[in-house]
């Protein structure tokens, strides 16, 4: 059997001292921080990411529909040469479809049937078409194109949901 003397036994309760305390909390104070910044980090990266996937996607959908509908129309109706509009107007099978925008979402108009083709999330800043015609003299014909140039963004005031795409496509009617 073991003998403690009172000493031994003080010695042997006592717990931390002041200066121990404040450096284990100054020490879990910074590992607190250097996770707080990572995880912030992290939710700003996924943000930003978010928003540009959904605009990439949108502006992806209104180019290939705009691609269809200009490819298979029999009419396309845009200001002459050179100008530019942010409306164009088309006819497919006899069926009038109509591309403008209105407080910021790209509509589609078919046969007299609003569509919006941009959701609230996403913003179009911008939106024009021009007629670009290509005339050679040799074959004494006439190619004309439309070019199409849209700006979208995503609809948020914070700046970690802040992004923005244009778009400057050329596409041939005939």
């Amino acid at each position: 059997m073991q003998k403690f003397s009172f000493n031994q036994k003080i010695l042997k309760n006592r717990g931390f001292s002041l200066f121990e305390l404040l450096v284990y909390i100054a020490v879990l104070s910074i590992i607190v921080v250097v996770i707080s910044n990572i995880l912030i980090s992290l939710s700003r990266s996924n943000g930003q990411s978010q928003a540009r996937s959904e605009v990439n996607s949108a502006i992806r959908f209104a180019e290939e529909l705009l691609q269809q509908d200009i490819k298979n129309a029999s009419a396309v109706a845009v200001p002459a040469s050179g100008n530019s509009s942010s409306t164009l107007n088309l006819t497919r099978n006899g069926v009038n479809i109509i591309y403008d925008l209105s407080s910021g979402v790209l509509r589609r108009t078919e046969g007299g049937v609003v569509s919006p083709i941009t959701n609230s999330n996403i913003v179009v800043n911008t939106l024009n078409f021009t007629r670009i015609e290509n005339t050679n003299a040799v074959f004494s014909t006439t190619n004309v194109s439309i070019k199409v140039n849209m700006t979208f963004s995503y609809n948020s005031t914070s700046p970690d949901w802040s992004y923005s795409t244009s778009l400057e496509n050329t596409v041939s009617l005939y």
